[in-house]
């Protein structure tokens, strides 16, 4: 056998190897707002799972390979415009560029920290899309909230929003998402028409930055801006 047949198999098994390696990796990643949240919660004192839960209505995105919705740490909403990429730079660019052509509203991260209302949250983009840091300004927040208002529901509804109308919706999902009991429907929500819009997490092919689908609801913001796969 020539030194190059030998040499094939082996090449193909490095090849093997290394695509195990970057699809474990792919994996890992989507578990970090997790481990990210577990950490902070005991950090803060939350209640097991809370921030997670907020975490996957916040960011939820499809994992097919567990058959679940994960929350994903490279998400950028602007506006009401929400986007996921597949890693941290492609975040960091899509939010700078938001901050350039004068956008303010810009949600960040696992859990969507507003830099408008939260501008010294982050020393800069880069530490706002880690895990860790987005997690721990996002439990410490909610603590505080949770100190001035007396209960989590409410704390819930408070990090979403501070008008009732939509904070309590908000809440009634986290909740729902943290007891297990909640789903994500977004064929029921296509059939209304003509009341406010609100945004839902969609699928992509591979290789290709998720679409964000436009849906409309009778109630304000009653579905997570997430979607698990009906197709």
């Amino acid at each position: 056998m020539s030194d190059m047949l030998r040499r094939v198999p082996r090449l193909a098994m490095c090849c093997v190897v290394a695509l195990g390696l970057a699809q474990s990796a792919r994996g890992q990643t989507a578990l970090d707002c997790a481990q990210a949240g577990r950490a902070a919660e005991r950090q803060f004192g939350l209640p097991p799972g809370l921030l997670r839960a907020i975490g996957r209505v916040e960011t939820g995105r499809w994992d097919a390979r567990r058959g679940r919705v994960v929350a994903w740490p490279w998400a950028v909403d602007v506006d009401g415009d929400g986007r996921l990429f597949e890693n941290s730079g492609d975040a960091v660019v899509a939010a700078r560029a938001a901050r350039a052509a004068g956008r303010h509203s810009i949600d960040v991260g696992c859990f969507q920290i507003n830099l408008l209302h939260h501008p010294d949250a982050f020393a800069d983009l880069d530490q706002a899309f880690d895990p860790q840091a987005n997690a721990e300004y996002a439990a410490r927040f909610l603590a505080s909230l949770r100190g001035r208002l007396g209960n989590w529901h409410d704390a819930v509804a408070a990090y979403h929003s501070a008008t009732p109308e939509l904070g309590l919706p908000y809440s009634q999902r986290v909740f729902a998402a943290w007891s297990g009991t909640g789903t994500v429907a977004a064929e029921s929500a296509a059939q209304f028409s003509g009341f406010p819009r609100i945004h839902v997490w969609g699928p992509s092919p591979a290789g290709t930055a998720p679409a964000v689908i436009a849906i409309h609801t009778s109630l304000p913001l009653l579905l997570p801006r997430v979607v698990t796969p009906g197709r």
